[in-house]
């Protein structure tokens, strides 16, 4: 006698198989545009924003206290990282 599991099993791997090909079908086309796009400024804008913000603050100090480039530098790369930082959890859906 044949067990009746495997076949059961085929029929609802065929059937779990017609349901995402369905549900692919479905979706709309444009729709993963826009998300990817919107993904892509969640990541880009905390990035810049925060880096140029840094710099441009850092580039005041400097020619207030007559330090060269050192607030600058300083704050670029601080400005840089928390701007990652924040894109990282942006990516990973987390909320900052």
């Amino acid at each position: 006698m044949r067990d009746p599991r495997p076949s059961s099993r085929r029929e609802t791997t065929r059937a779990r198989t017609q349901r995402d090909i369905a549900r692919h079908r479905r979706r709309d086309p444009g729709t993963a545009f826009w998300r990817s796009l919107a993904l892509i400024g969640s990541v880009g804008w905390p990035i810049v924003l925060l880096a140029t913000g840094a710099t441009l603050l850092g580039r005041f100090l400097d020619l207030r206290w007559q330090t060269g480039v050192r607030f600058t530098l300083v704050l670029l790369t601080l400005g840089t990282a928390l701007g990652s930082l924040i894109a990282l959890h942006s990516v990973r859906g987390e909320r900052p």
